[in-house]
């Protein structure tokens, strides 16, 4: 059977190149290394080239703002992955991958991304391409986790997913995303029936073991998670999300929410070099990633928690791990569907989970009754 190729655009950037990396370590696939600064696609390519055996690395030029630079390696791929920070383009690169035929995943936090898609969600399906969105560990793990805790429980009460990491950022394209989406920050949890604005008192404490530890966790609003409720008859279900240090918690994310409603990009670059230099300067050393759900509910007449984590200690990595768990199920067909999904909707979340694991995540479930 002929291996599929895959391309990964922003293929050498931070979390780019960790998935191009993980393809190779985790599949048989073979990887088209894309971007606009070629030099450093090749540079990467020869570098997995001797990293793993068969050559499967290549490399090739393509902006995400150009679609004429997109049409010929697209071509040659049967999946594109969307690593780049360019979410401005993200339907640019999009109907690059319809017009092309090949399917398509991205990892972009920005939730508008998934209206953009849902835009094309019928020229997606004429063309019989499967589109995956919300990839990625945030988005991505939390629907993922909600359906796996799902599995031990006959009624499904309650079910809270918690991120918090540190790490340094570097300048470039992802801070300065999450800076927007710092300003268009809003938060909501389900409950009662009904999606409703969370405020202070959906604030929650989560114990994140060693090192992060007890941190507090602010909700969310993501997009994967507006028809688990329905899917799964859960009654209470949100996203929640941990601060990074006392300046940027407390200085630079107030100041670019603020801005960002004042003017969406007013001051969009001095924010990001605040946020660089506070994640450097006010940090402890070391990075560490970890996921927490924790979920309630009934089963054979009894109360039940399941708590669920994953932890790693690289960021970049733990992006990479989730993106490379779906393409162990896309490769295999096993979830070959067309039209539009987000990653955490289409997977197996048991087959997931485990594979999650077998790449290095350290993944904990406990079980108790309450």
């Amino acid at each position: 059977m002929t291996e599929k190729t895959i391309l990964v655009l922003g293929g050498y950037g931070g979390a780019g190149s960790a998935i191009s990396r993980a393809i190779l370590k985790n599949t048989g696939a073979n990887l088209i290394v894309a971007g606009r600064r070629d030099d450093m696609a090749r540079a990467l390519a020869e570098a997995l080239n001797r990293e793993f055996s068969g050559g499967r690395a290549t490399w090739a030029f393509a902006d995400a703002s150009d679609p004429q630079t997109l049409r010929e390696p697209f071509r040659r791929a049967d999946l594109v992955i969307v690593a780049a920070t360019t979410t401005s383009h993200v339907e640019t690169t999009a109907r690059a991958a319809i017009e092309t035929g090949a399917d398509y995943l991205d990892i972009h936090y920005p939730q508008e991304v998934a209206q953009v898609h849902r835009s094309l969600a019928p020229e997606i399906e004429r063309a019989g391409l499967t589109f995956v969105t919300q990839a990625g560990f945030l988005p991505g793990l939390p629907s993922v986790f909600v359906r796996r805790a799902g599995a031990y429980f006959a009624r499904y009460k309650k079910a809270a997913a918690s991120v918090a990491m540190k790490t340094d950022f570097d300048p470039g394209g992802a801070v300065l995303e999450f800076v927007d989406t710092l300003g268009d920050y809003s938060a909501e949890v389900f409950m009662d029936g009904e999606w409703r604005r969370a405020g202070y008192r959906d604030v929650l404490k989560v114990d994140f073991g060693s090192p992060l530890g007890m941190k507090t966790c602010y909700p969310l609003t993501l997009a994967e998670m507006r028809d688990l409720p329905e899917r799964l008859s859960i009654e209470e279900v949100g996203v929640y999300v941990a601060g990074l240090n006392w300046f940027v918690d407390y200085v630079v994310t107030p100041l670019a929410f603020v801005l960002g409603k004042v003017k969406r990009d007013l001051g969009r670059n001095q924010l990001a070099g605040l946020m660089v230099w506070g994640s450097k300067r006010f940090s402890t050393p070391g990075e560490a990633v970890a996921f927490v759900l924790e979920a309630e509910g009934e089963k054979d007449g009894k109360n039940l928690l399941v708590r669920m984590t994953a932890r790693h200690d690289d960021v970049y990595e733990f992006t990479a791990m989730p993106v490379a768990a779906f393409l162990v199920q896309y490769l295999d067909e096993s979830l070959k569907t067309p039209g539009l999904w987000m990653m955490g909707h289409v997977v197996d979340p048991t087959r997931f989970v485990e594979d999650l694991e077998r790449m290095g995540a350290e993944v904990e479930v406990e079980v108790r009754e309450v």
